[in-house]
């Protein structure tokens, strides 16, 4: 088996040497990236702007949803429970199904970005009718109501993943150099916790505008709650202004980001169990999706409690919306912070740095009802580990996938994104699902203005000690992660050897094709050349014999 050469021995033509330098374990390399692998600020830009519609949306539904659904739609927890939990396993179906279907899609446009430009107004359309709830509704059984919002539900998550998950996998088509797709996954987490700030600040708006701050919720004289037409509206009109921005956003992406075609590794076409087995029988693949879940799952049980917290536990319901955006701009702006450790230690370092930082921000949140205005440095320090779980998982993924294209020498990268995906949601409709569960055990009644005082220890106890479990088993995942930064550059080298070689195969089988074809021209040239003077000398009349 012929050896590679060393592509990096010499500069290779048509590329260049960066002035600048990546630090890792010690050891000092210069950069060597092809100008057609440098992504130009303005796409990376255009691809992030991609992400806010996932972020926005996914932010607001799992800061609010189950508040609206148990408080605004008047929904019986139970109901809440199967439509959360329903909804994960729909996710475990719509996610991979995506996926593939991405891998097998061919057109003009490419394999990805049919997929988001075609599933962006039908997501804003259902996003607003998921917050709408209909007068009529005040009237009928709790069923109708979680029918309409089941499907509603459901409907929307098949069309968010149809977003996402073809919008995730463009990041390996953006680039081949490991840096420049490091920067655009910071860009577009940097613009994923924008959007969720977005959303937060657009439903914060609306719910000044028609509710107002410190305004309590309407009741009958024996404690029941009444419906509250005010936040009704301010639902259904910020569902209304995601919808529209969802269109947007997708539309900025779709006409600013291009698919760099790269077909020499990508395979023929496999069955839907065969990808999920190619999938799931890579061991660092497997680590990774546990390291994400168990992260996210930390973060998630934060964010699916921490309205109730705030109202119940800490008694700052006016104030819960300057407490999100403390915690959300302060994780857009750790973002750099981590970048630099990332080049200068390596991404397991950062990671594990990131979350031994966290887990005391969560611990005091067991302490902050006794403070109050504590929640505002305790969310500003919490932010740096929820920047870190953001942007990490996400910046590993590409380097797995890279080892997985190694050592198979097939790129899948979409069915590697859609179980990512599906992760990072399944997280999120666990949270929700265990929660509700748990608030019907400890008391409480979404019919009641008032809870019980158990409830208000219950969360307590729900956005500090599972979060912290989980971070733990996230950490023992870490450990066995297989690749660092060494193995990270070597990957690099070698995949750019492979590709050169197949290159310059196909430049050879190219030249080859072109000489055989200009020698088979000649031939025919020549012969035709001689039948025409043949034919030439039988017409001449000076030629002709009497």
């Amino acid at each position: 088996m012929e050896t590679p050469p060393e592509p990096y021995d010499k500069t290779p033509p048509g590329s260049y040497t960066s002035s600048k330098e990546s630090v890792f374990e010690g050891n000092t390399t210069k950069r060597r990236v092809d100008p057609s692998d440098v992504v130009p600020l303005w796409r990376k830009i255009a691809y992030a702007t991609g992400s806010l519609p996932y972020s926005m949306c996914n932010t607001v539904v799992g800061f609010y949803l189950s508040i609206f659904l148990l408080e605004v739609a008047i929904l019986d927890p139970t109901y809440v429970l199967i439509i959360v939990f329903s909804g994960r396993v729909w996710d475990a179906i719509t996610d991979p199904v995506v996926g593939y279907l991405c891998s097998i899609t061919r057109t003009r446009f490419g394999r990805l970005r049919p997929w988001m430009i075609s599933a962006a107004v039908p997501a804003g359309l259902v996003y607003s009718f998921l917050w709408f709830v209909p007068g009529p509704f005040d009237e009928q059984p709790s069923e109708i109501k979680f029918i309409y919002y089941l499907l509603l539900y459901f409907a929307f998550q098949a069309l968010l993943t149809c977003i996402h998950v073809p919008y995730t996998a463009l990041t390996m088509h953006l680039s081949n150099d490991n840096k420049e797709r490091d920067s655009v996954t910071l860009y577009r987490i940097c613009f994923e916790l924008s959007g969720t700030l977005l959303g937060i600040l657009v439903y914060t708006a609306y719910f000044a505008g028609f509710v107002g701050f410190g305004v309590k919720q309407p009741c009958e004289a024996g404690g029941k709650r009444l419906p509250d037409y005010s936040k009704r509206w301010a639902y259904l009109c910020h569902a209304i202004t995601l919808g529209v921005l969802i269109v947007i956003f997708i539309l900025i992406a779709f006409l600013g980001v291009k698919e760099q075609k790269d077909e020499s590794m990508t395979g023929k076409r496999i069955s839907f169990f065969k990808g999920v087995r190619e999938v799931f029988s890579f061991k660092p693949y497997v680590i990774l999706l546990l390291l994400e879940l168990f992260s996210w799952l930390a973060v998630q049980f934060v964010q699916g409690n921490m309205a109730l917290y705030v109202k119940y536990s800490v008694g700052l319901e006016d104030q819960y919306p300057y407490v999100i955006a403390v915690l959300l701009v302060s994780a857009i702006a750790w973002m750099p912070f981590w970048q630099w450790v990332i080049l200068k230690f390596g991404k397991k370092t950062a990671f594990s740095v990131g979350m031994w930082v966290f887990m005391p921000c969560l611990v005091s949140l067991l302490f902050v009802p006794f403070y109050k205005y504590l929640i505002y440095p305790m969310g500003f320090l919490g932010g740096m580990g929820v920047s870190c779980a953001y942007l990490l998982p996400w910046s590993m993924l590409p380097d797995v996938i890279d080892d997985a294209v190694l050592a198979r020498d097939v790129r899948r990268e979409e069915l590697f994104y859609a179980y990512f995906v599906f992760g990072n949601k399944f997280a999120g409709g666990v949270t929700l699902g265990i929660s509700t569960a748990i608030y019907k055990l400890v008391g409480y009644d979404e019919t009641l203005c008032t809870q019980p005082w158990q409830f208000s220890l219950t969360l307590k106890l729900l956005v500090s000690v599972p979060p912290i479990l989980f971070i733990l088993l996230a950490l023992i995942f870490l450990h066995l992660y297989p690749i660092t930064e060494q193995t990270r550059e070597n990957t690099k080298r070698l995949l750019a050897a492979r590709r050169k070689l197949q290159s310059s195969s196909v430049e050879e089988n190219y030249s080859d094709r072109r000489r055989s074809i200009s020698i088979t021209n000649r031939s025919q040239g020549s012969y035709r050349k001689t039948s025409n003077k043949d034919d030439k000398d039988e017409n001449d009349p000076k030629q002709t014999f009497f």
